[in-house]
């Protein structure tokens, strides 16, 4: 008898392996996508393929198995060749705002402004940038009026001896700090701001002032707006003094004043097209 029920163990056993492994085997057909499909864009059929995946398998790789279910659907994100396609990739309607080739959609209320990279180097899209403009007649109502005013102060201005004239010094202002970068194409980047921000940026543009940018990080400090600076102003303990160190300001760059700006440009229909 315990022969018996020994043997008769072996075999259940064996016959569960035997089933587990053949569950174990068992698969099904799921939908990954065959092309890059950017953000906002609907998905077509010749989007998608499939795939054979085990039919027992982890929670993040269900994926879809019926592809009338992401026919016609929009890409909540930037999706990749290869990727299994989640219910949580796809959007029954298109964005309401402008989208971009990367992906990047336009905030509501804001603008895409062009401007040239020449000044900036090699930056990308997930860059944020300040902008500034120089001044070469000194005209001192064109930046530190303006901040000088907004603290109650009165307006400095800075002059070289000429005869028996004053004449103000040109100088150097930084206009906008951590501009949001949309896209970039070809020398062209696309700037994100407000309306008036980029107006301001097109009257300083129709003013023929040389305007430059400067590539900066997203959770670097925000520089001040009119930081206005002349050749006469710098003294040699700021020049040599350390950035700040510290944790950068928890401030949402969409609600900084100018902090989604474009700039650098010299006499040209794309600001910065020159660089200073």
């Amino acid at each position: 008898m315990p022969v018996l029920m020994l043997a008769a163990g072996l075999i259940a056993a064996l016959a569960f392996a035997v089933m587990g492994y053949l569950e174990s085997q068992r698969t099904e057909q799921v939908v990954v996508l065959i092309h890059e499909v950017p953000f906002g864009q609907q998905l077509v059929a010749e989007d998608l393929g499939m795939v054979e995946v085990p039919l027992h398998r982890p929670v993040p790789l269900a994926g879809i198995t019926d592809t009338s279910l992401v026919i016609g659907q929009y890409a909540a994100r930037n999706l990749g060749v290869n990727d299994l396609v989640q219910p949580g990739m796809l959007m029954a309607a298109p964005p309401d705002q402008p989208v971009y080739p990367n992906g990047e959609q336009l905030t509501v209320n804001m603008v895409p402004v062009p401007f040239s990279v020449a000044a900036l180097g090699p930056v990308n899209y997930r860059d944020r940038v300040n902008l500034g403009f120089s001044d070469p007649s000194g005209d001192p109502a064109l930046c530190d009026a303006a901040i000088a005013a907004a603290a109650g102060e009165t307006p400095s201005r800075m002059t070289v001896s000429q005869g028996e004239l004053g004449t103000p010094r040109p100088y150097a202002c930084r206009l906008l700090s951590s501009v949001r970068v949309l896209w970039i194409e070809g020398t062209t980047a696309y700037l994100e701001m407000t309306p008036y921000q980029a107006h301001t940026i097109w009257a300083l543009q129709a003013a023929g002032l040389p305007m430059w940018g400067e590539r900066y990080g997203s959770t670097s400090d925000v520089l001040s707006a009119f930081d206005r600076l002349d050749i006469g102003q710098v003294t040699l303990s700021a020049l040599l003094a350390p950035a700040p160190e510290g944790e950068p300001a928890d401030v949402d760059a969409n609600e900084l004043p100018g902090a989604h700006t474009p700039l650098p440009g010299t006499n040209s229909p794309v600001p910065g097209s020159e660089q200073p």
